[in-house]
């Protein structure tokens, strides 16, 4: 292979590696219907089943940004478990990332309206590089086309989740395994670092009929800047909402939504803030979602419903 041309791919894989390495899992401005994805304690803490379709377009007008593409499920499994699942897809140029986790919750009554969840997940991430959007002077090179582009790494995360009936908080950690593999013998070593993220909302009742939903996300890794974000969000009647946040260094955010009984809809657009804002004219998200309802209230044994009746004789 031209010298020229194997150092021209390295700087290219190598930032697209590193945009990987940073993002993890993928970014989400409605983060509050994606908690499952970065929280296995989230599973099953929702008196209905939630299944979310989303789609993200990251910096429109930048050649090989990431595109995304997201599904998740969790159910309450009887009054103390929870299961749940959630697949991505990401394309970042020559790159594409498969990915999800299965999880499981225990949670726990800690009050009359608190709850505490734990969660463990199984996480897994396929990495694949795409031999055909790749340009090189020669096309039959034996050093391309005789590496392995194809990589399946697992991981496993943990999480805390403590919720009520109006507010919800949780610290979880994710590929705390840390596998490091070395992604393409053209490429670079990298690793799934680990990752902690800290998250919570709180719903406000304004009237009877508005309420403020302030919530934050933030995340630390350990070879990465700390990313933060800010958002408040109204919402009239449980049925429409409005709402604004900033993530730090990065973006405005701007979303809106409905939620027509069992059905969601939301949309949200990133004004870029970053110097990419010179060539980005913004990100896009929509997510839509239907909540399937289910009854979670406390069964009561049938022995104890029984009406029982006993003679003198009974000690």
């Amino acid at each position: 292979m031209n010298k020229g041309i194997k150092n021209g791919l390295l700087i290219m894989l190598t930032f697209l590696v590193g945009v990987i390495s940073a993002q993890q899992i993928p970014l989400k401005s409605l983060y509050l219907y994606n908690r499952l994805s970065y929280n296995p304690a989230e599973a099953g803490t929702r008196s209905y089943i939630p299944v979310y379709l989303s789609a993200r377009q990251q910096w429109i007008g930048v050649d090989n940004a990431p595109e995304t593409q997201d599904i998740s499920v969790h159910a309450p499994l009887g009054a103390k478990f929870g299961l749940g699942l959630q697949m991505y897809n990401e394309t970042t140029g020559v790159t594409d990332r498969t990915g999800g986790n299965l999880a499981l919750s225990y949670r726990i009554q800690t009050s009359q309206k608190g709850h505490l969840a734990f969660g463990l997940s199984g996480m897994f991430t396929q990495f694949t590089f795409d031999k055909e959007k790749m340009i090189t002077q020669n096309p039959n090179d034996a050093t391309l086309l005789n590496s392995n582009l194809t990589y399946f790494i697992p991981d496993v995360g943990f999480g805390l989740n403590y919720y009520g009936e109006k507010f919800r908080i949780g610290l979880s950690a994710v590929n705390l395994i840390e596998t490091k593999k070395d992604l393409s013998s053209i490429a670079v070593d990298n690793a799934l670092n680990r990752v902690i993220y800290f998250d919570g909302s709180a719903k406000l009742g304004l009237s009877k009929k508005i309420d403020l939903i302030p919530s934050f996300f933030t995340r630390y890794m350990f070879e990465a800047p700390f990313s933060y974000e800010a958002n408040l969000r109204l919402m009239y009647n449980d049925l429409i909402w409005l709402g604004a946040g900033y993530r730090g260094g990065d973006a405005a955010v701007f979303e809106a939504g409905i939620q027509f009984k069992k059905f969601v809809v939301g949309y949200a657009y990133d004004y870029t803030l970053s110097d990419i804002s010179s060539i980005s004219t913004g990100t896009h998200e929509i997510l839509i979602g239907y909540q399937i309802s289910v009854d979670t209230s406390p069964k009561t044994s049938v022995w104890k419903r029984r009406n029982r009746i006993y003679t003198n004789e009974r000690k």
